[in-house]
């Protein structure tokens, strides 16, 4: 364990926790180096294709969990919570067809491969046809959900609004890469404005929010081997629900986009003799979510000072989103 890791804050170690438990994807993205040996091209179409469960799946996951109720938080109210998001991938998102995918100067055998959400069992087998390079398309992690998590502060002011944050300084995690998080949201009731709003038996509101997550993975640190990701969201949502002493239940419709980027740093080098190839930078694309219109319902438990958050999100990847907190008003 890095000395800059030990320093890692407690919360920001659970934050840390939640993302990487879905470890094996680490070593997933490791595997794309394989894809060189068809070339940059080639390579660049099989990426996308393997990792495809990605920008949806974090988009919508980062998506999710901004709100504690349809009530924006009272004046100087505020919570601290830490959430973790779980985006579904469907059986259309866990395989592909090399195939299908326009890849030059190749032979490809087989009928499909897995995606990184997909069963961990090896796809297609892709060669030149010389003999120069054969390879398979790697496995999925076999976990069919794209995980992430929040590390979130709530405060209440006046009018009937509240703003959330999310922030993780850019953080050492070991062997794994890093980590840096960014992120803001509002919500504003509504009651207030309406005719005999405050007569109304539920509050109504409005939020928005972005945020910013990267994530680098460490290929390899002694080679300056990297994959860097970056995924950009915005959601914007109508909240209607009921707060009661122990209970706040809400449910809601809303547009949500987002947009993952990703490179492949480094100098990489495959084959050997005259077919030996060195690539600079090899992999790059970006992608957005097929997420738009959706519909939420969650519930916020509170005993004392304890919170405990659900939430789930029905978008083109459903998504699930927990966490526990402390709050007060």
């Amino acid at each position: 364990m890095t000395k800059n890791f030990k320093k890692t804050s407690g919360i920001t170690l659970v934050v840390l926790g939640l993302i990487f438990a879905w470890q094996p994807a680490n070593a997933q993205l490791d595997e794309i180096r394989a894809f060189l040996e068809s070339g940059e091209a080639n390579a660049n179409k099989l990426a996308e294709a393997y990792l495809s469960p990605l920008p949806t799946g974090m988009s919508t996951a980062l998506n999710s969990g901004w709100a504690t109720g349809a009530a924006p938080t009272k004046k100087l109210g505020f919570s601290v919570q830490v959430r973790a998001a779980f985006a579904s991938v469907p059986s259309s998102g866990t395989t592909f067809d090399a195939r299908e995918l326009g890849l030059q100067n190749v032979n490809i055998t087989g009928n499909s491969s897995n995606t990184i959400s997909g069963g961990k069992g090896n796809g297609q087998t892709i060669s030149d046809g010389s003999g120069n390079f054969t390879f398979q398309v790697p496995g999925g992690t076999g976990v069919n959900a794209v995980p992430a998590a929040m590390l979130q502060g709530n405060i209440g002011l006046i009018k009937g609004t509240d703003i959330t944050v999310r922030y993780i300084p850019e953080t050492d995690i070991g062997d794994y890469g890093s980590i840096s998080v960014v992120g803001a949201g509002i919500k504003h009731g509504l009651n207030q404005w309406l005719p005999g709003g405050k007569l109304l038996p539920v509050d109504i509101s409005l939020m928005a929010a972005f945020s910013q997550t990267d994530l680098n993975a460490t290929i390899s640190s002694s080679a300056e081997q990297f994959v860097n990701t970056t995924t950009e969201t915005f959601v914007l949502n109508a909240l209607v629900g009921k707060s009661l002493p122990f209970i706040s239940a809400y449910a809601g419709v809303g547009f949500q986009t987002g947009t993952f980027n990703l490179d492949m740093l480094g100098d990489y080098t495959v084959g050997s003799g005259q077919a030996q190839q060195t690539f600079t930078d090899p992999v790059s694309f970006s992608a957005d979510s097929d997420a738009a219109i959706h519909a939420l319902a969650g519930a916020q438990f509170k005993l004392a000072i304890f919170r405990i958050y659900g939430e789930v999100t029905v978008a083109e990847y459903t998504t699930y989103n927990v966490g526990i907190g402390i709050g007060l008003r």
